[in-house]
């Protein structure tokens, strides 16, 4: 009999996959726990789960007794209003772990600079200074990212116990002491284990289901769990088998909901010039090179190669090797190529 729907695309407590990303964390953690200092930088494009992690990076930190104050960024800020966002966090975790330093923390001032605020931890925790690790959800929204990345790596440098995990869609030329972590589509099994976990009783999902649905999603998780949902919600009260049928069948309203919910406004982003792009990738069979596409649009390498360079930090494409790139998903690709 079906009952509610277990596929809820907003919900941060059920993670696909992560594992190694998970374990490369605690890593770090304990590096900062003992002494050291660094910069994680968390790559993934939209629907890959980026601020989920981040969320749960979050959790471990303070789980294991490092100060650990999160903030997502918003377009147009700058290092000043991030540094005070950070520092009222800190002023939240000090007051539930320390109530009586709280004050003496807060009377320190909250300078706008990130080596003020790590100063007045140091000068207010003493001997007893656990370790902070500062976690900076979506960088690439400000203007000045690049700019930030080594502010941040510089005063990574000059500090101990000190560490910070940047996330976002668009690359950077990573700092020295900057380790890199990138968020791949998920596995087939992963989404199988998934699958099986948030179908423990009747319908069940069918083999061939599970695979065309991977296969259309490109492993993006957020997408994934989208596409299950509508499906679940479409099938009868009676029914006992999710079927690839029944996924083919809701295409269209498929289709439809991610248009209105993500790729139309995805692809609002792209500019004339790169939707020329986009078309040419999702008509293609496969991944294509950055000689290939400028061979076919007739347009010299260098600016192509700048396009997909844009297209990738918006999240529209994946470069799956070196100087190839396919659209992040078939659903996606399917929706461009009626865009016309």
């Amino acid at each position: 009999m079906k009952g509610s729907n277990p596929f809820v695309p907003w919900d941060e407590t059920v993670i696909m996959g992560r594992k190694q990303q998970m374990e490369a964390f605690s890593v770090f953690l304990d590096r900062v726990a003992g002494g050291s200092s660094g910069v994680l930088l968390l790559y993934g494009i939209p629907g890959s789960g980026k601020s989920m992690l981040m969320k749960l990076f979050h959790a471990e930190a303070q789980k294991r007794g490092l100060f650990a104050p999160y903030m997502k960024v918003e377009k147009r800020d700058k290092l000043d209003r991030i540094s005070k966002a950070l520092f009222s966090e800190l002023e939240n975790e000090i007051a539930a772990k320390e109530p009586s330093r709280a004050d003496v923390f807060s009377k320190e001032g909250n300078t706008g600079t990130l080596k003020g605020v790590i100063g007045a931890l140091e000068k207010v925790m003493h001997s007893n200074f656990p370790g902070v690790v500062f976690l900076i959800d979506d960088l690439d929204r400000t203007r000045k990212s690049e700019e930030m990345i080594r502010n941040i790596a510089n005063v990574a440098k000059e500090k101990r116990k000190v560490g910070f995990v940047v996330s976002s869609t668009k690359r950077f030329e990573p700092p020295e002491n900057a380790e890199t972590m990138h968020l791949d589509p998920v596995e087939e099994q992963e989404f199988h284990d998934y699958i099986a976990k948030m179908l423990k009783k009747e319908p069940k999902m069918g083999e061939e289901c599970i695979k065309a649905i991977y296969a259309d999603c490109g492993g993006n998780p957020k997408l994934l769990k989208q596409v299950c949902w509508i499906l679940y919600d479409s099938i009868r009260e009676n029914e006992k088998m999710i079927t690839k049928a029944h996924y083919v069948a809701n295409m269209r309203s498929m289709i439809s909901f991610l248009s209105r919910d993500w790729f139309g406004k995805l692809y609002a982003t792209a500019s004339q010039q790169e939707k020329i792009i986009l078309k040419n990738l999702a008509r293609a069979p496969g991944p294509l090179s950055v000689k290939e596409l400028a061979a076919g649009l007739n347009k010299g390498m260098g600016p192509v190669a700048t396009l997909l360079i844009r297209l990738e930090g918006k999240g529209h494409i994946i470069r799956v090797e070196r100087g190839r790139y396919k659209i992040f998903s078939k659903l996606y690709a399917k929706f461009i190529q009626e865009r016309g």
